[in-house]
């Protein structure tokens, strides 16, 4: 018999199982929390109707600490390309929690807020809960769709302060109503969310720093100009109840 200072021994000889490292992702990760089928045909058959509900990622329960998600991609552009698997740190992304009475205007809420506060991705938990509510599963597919049509403009974008030239101010909102920049080299975004239960006017304030003219509405596609003011341009907005204002201006042109 093996003596219990010798297994010891063994044990300490073996080498170390390498861990894979998270990965500084170069995309934005939408996707949801997807238990995989042991059966690669049904594996293969919800990744691609995921896929189909523009999301690009499913992502496994976090590992034990909660420090690293496995994901795997699931928008190949050629069919028959096998899934590029990876991991990224949990704390980069942001869960949106689905449950049968989840409403569309939770869903939308929820996910803005997390990518205007920085979050690097969103998952929506999980993909069994979103099957069995229609209306918070063509919410999620239709941030999935903003984000990833336009992945471009969205993956180098990170969270700014409110300070110096991007400091602004907010009235209206009746302390129910946030509003956070996103920049990266090419563009700022500005996204405000309304928590509230009410419509809110709400009036943002810029210093002159901040480009009047031409903002894109990135979820209604139409244009919009700040008004010169005295301090500076502003932009008055009626924002309804648990819904979402985001506007892009290029910082430079091609």
């Amino acid at each position: 018999m093996i003596s219990l200072a010798v297994l010891v021994l063994l044990a300490l000889s073996l080498p170390a199982v390498p861990q894979v490292p998270p990965q500084e992702l170069d995309f934005v990760p939408v996707g949801v929390r997807y238990t995989a089928e042991a059966n690669p045909a049904r594996r293969a058959i919800d990744h691609d109707t995921i896929g189909r509900a523009r999301f690009n990622v499913v992502a496994a329960p976090a590992d034990a600490p909660g420090q690293t998600t496995a994901l795997t991609r699931v928008d190949r552009p050629v069919a028959g390309t096998p899934s590029a698997n990876l991991v990224t740190r949990s704390p980069d992304l942001g869960i949106v929690p689905v449950t049968a009475t989840t409403t569309a205007e939770n869903v939308k809420e929820a996910a803005w807020t997390l990518f205007a506060h920085g979050s690097r991705g969103v998952i929506f938990e999980d993909w069994p809960a979103l099957q069995q509510n229609a209306a918070a599963l063509a919410e999620a597919s239709a941030f999935a769709e903003t984000i990833t049509r336009n992945m471009a403009l969205y993956a180098p974008l990170r969270h700014v302060e409110q300070a110096g030239p991007r400091a602004f101010a907010l009235t209206g909102g009746q302390d129910s109503v946030e509003a956070n920049w996103l920049e990266s080299v090419e563009a700022l975004l500005l996204i405000a969310v309304n928590h509230g239960a009410e419509s809110r006017q709400i009036t943002f304030t810029f210093p002159p720093e901040v480009p009047e003219a031409v903002w894109q509405n990135m979820l209604s596609g139409g244009s919009v100009n700040f008004v010169a003011g005295p301090t500076g341009p502003y932009y008055e907005h009626t924002l309804p109840a648990h819904d979402v204002l985001v506007l892009m201006i290029r910082k430079r042109w091609k």
